[in-house]
């Protein structure tokens, strides 16, 4: 705190010594000689005088503008400011969920390697683990099944195919009466199986049949055959033409039958491999190892690797070698910690003051950082009558951890007023909200109504003029130099 000014220190001297100097001859005076009307007269003009030309007011500091500097006293012109209101709440840094990864074992088994550890940066697809289980074996077993049943079917398929469009090619044939070298010739390439030689059989025998019934026919126009040989070959033909006709039908429909036992034995095997594929991708196998299946070793059928599927750290790690795992049982914990979650706790009456997108900012020990609101919470928490709100921090350098308390700053309002201070500019002298202005004479306190305010401003309703240079930091040392010259003009 800096001194009075000098010429204040000289006048406080005078006035002591002269109060002095009274008190001792004016002792004397009354004891020994009185005084005539004159004397004390020009005595009391002498004092008078003194208090009217040579005494300062007590309410005005008189500090040069190197002693303003030396105290850090700032003297600006009085104008418009930014009432801004705030809520200060607490809050708690929390890993962002969106960007965290549970790795759980989806089938049991015992954990043959592990190659992850507590720390740990890792990339996706790096290796955690190595688990070993039955139930993963027998589906693989299961499956590697479908794939040979489902192999069988589409084989089967193929040649029920191929004998039908044979066989429809063949009929083809025998619609149009070949003779039976012609149906030799064009039939030798095609694979029908069995039918092909029932149906050439039958074929043959009622072409053979029709060719005897001709000629009886004709030998008994001629008189050369009996009538009984001309029946005979009629009834030959006949039988040899149904039974004929009854292969045929029977064939062509014994072919198409076959033909839709094979596609639905086809489709039945493949929705078995389907679903043991979709078992094994259940079980936490991709495509590409569910591909690989078939090149394993007998020993890795039982194994199965668990693999990052995120970049991040290792932050929490519940597995060993030899340990066995129920299935459900979380055994790695990976954060990306570039961002981390801000939980504010808002009390319910302050609810109607918060909402999405608003500013906040943040500060524990000397950090700062700012930030939005992203997310409001829809219950209270029983326990502490709370809602969430959230916010998202960046975090690249991994200074805000996890658990890390907070004290948050919610800008709830913000206001232009005209005349507005820094709050400490602000001090009360006499019961009275002042601020300090200074004029040609010096610096004085001025009384003031206040208004609207935020921790860092406050909004003079009455006050100085717009433009007054007025006292803004630092304005307490005007307070106590005020005090000090009251004091000495009291003594």
């Amino acid at each position: 705190m800096k001194a009075i000014h000098p010429h204040m220190i000289r006048v406080l001297s005078v006035l002591i010594a002269v109060v002095l100097c009274a008190g001792q001859f004016g002792c004397k005076d009354d004891a020994h000689a009185p005084h005539t009307g004159h004397e004390e007269h020009g005595e009391h003009d002498e004092h008078r005088g003194h208090d009217v030309h040579d005494e300062p007011s007590v309410d005005v500091v008189r500090l040069t503008g190197e002693q303003l500097k030396e105290a850090g006293v700032v003297i600006a012109p009085l104008g418009g400011g930014t009432i801004s209101r705030q809520l200060t709440l607490p809050g708690e840094i929390a890993f962002n969920a969106d960007t965290m990864a549970h790795i759980t074992p989806r089938v049991p088994g015992i954990a043959v390697e592990v190659h992850a550890h507590l720390g740990d940066e890792v990339k996706p697809g790096r290796l955690l683990a190595v688990m070993e289980s039955s139930e993963l074996g027998q589906a693989k077993i299961d499956y590697l099944t479908s794939v040979q049943t489902l192999d069988q079917a589409r084989a089967d398929l193929e040649r029920q195919r191929t004998i039908s469009t044979n066989t429809d090619t063949l009929l083809a044939l025998l619609k149009g009466r070949p003779t039976l070298e012609e149906l030799q010739d064009k039939a030798s390439g095609l694979v029908v199986g069995e039918n092909k030689g029932r149906l050439i059989t039958t074929y043959a025998k009622m072409t053979t049949s029709r060719a005897n019934n001709k000629r009886e026919q004709s030998l008994r126009q001629q008189g050369l055959s009996t009538q009984s040989d001309l029946l005979a070959a009629e009834e030959a033909f006949n039988s040899a033409r149904a039974e004929y006709f009854a292969a045929l039908e029977d064939i062509s429909f014994r072919y198409q039958v076959r033909l839709t036992q094979a596609q639905q034995a086809y489709r039945v095997a493949e929705t078995a491999m389907n679903n043991a594929e979709r078992r094994l991708h259940l079980l936490g196998l991709s495509d590409d190892k569910v591909k690989s299946i078939q090149s394993e070793p007998d020993t890795a059928i039982s194994r199965y690797e668990l693999q990052a599927p995120i970049a991040g750290r290792i932050v929490a790690r519940h597995i060993s070698v030899g340990e066995k795992t129920s299935g459900e049982q979380l055994v790695f914990t990976i954060a990306d910690l570039s961002t981390v979650w801000l939980n504010i706790s808002v009390y319910a009456k302050y609810l109607s003051d918060i909402h999405e997108g608003q500013n906040v900012t943040v500060t524990a020990g000397e950090r700062t950082v700012a930030g939005r609101i992203s997310y409001i919470g829809s219950t209270l928490s029983e326990s502490t009558r709370t809602v969430i709100a959230r916010v998202v921090l960046e975090n690249k350098d991994v200074s805000w951890r996890p658990g890390e308390f907070m004290t948050v700053h919610i800008e709830t309002s913000k206001d232009q007023v005209k005349r507005a201070v820094p709050v400490e500019a602000v001090q009360t002298f006499e019961g009275k909200s002042v601020i300090f202005v200074q004029d040609e004479d010096g610096i004085e306190p001025r009384p003031v109504r206040l208004g609207r305010r935020s921790e860092q401003m406050v909004e003079l309703l009455v006050g100085p003029e717009v433009g007054a240079p007025v006292v803004m930091k630092n304005s307490f040392l005007m307070k106590s130099e005020l005090g000090k010259s009251a004091a000495g003009h009291e003594h």
